[in-house]
């Protein structure tokens, strides 16, 4: 018997045969959409959506993210010795 995989969307879909996919990436950079590739959903790093609504979630809540200020950290001076 062979195994099939199933594919979940972030939403909680899962895939069906006719249902118009698509996969995404998060990097330091920003996030990448790609079309549907079977083996390239089957990668750690990939995020796979169930199509353009939740695409553009994912999208909406990374700009969330990055409007975000970042917090600088102080710069922690080394204490000299005193001989």
């Amino acid at each position: 018997m062979a195994a099939t995989t199933l594919f979940t969307c972030l939403c909680g879909r899962q895939k069906q045969t006719s249902n118009h996919w698509v996969l995404a990436r998060i990097t330091s950079n920003g996030i990448i959409f790609m079309p549907w590739d079977w083996d390239l959903a089957m990668s750690s790093d990939i995020i796979v959506l169930c199509g353009e609504g939740c695409a553009s979630a994912l999208l909406s809540r990374s700009l969330g993210d990055w409007k975000r200020p970042v917090q600088k950290v102080a710069a922690i001076q080394p204490e000299l010795a005193v001989a």
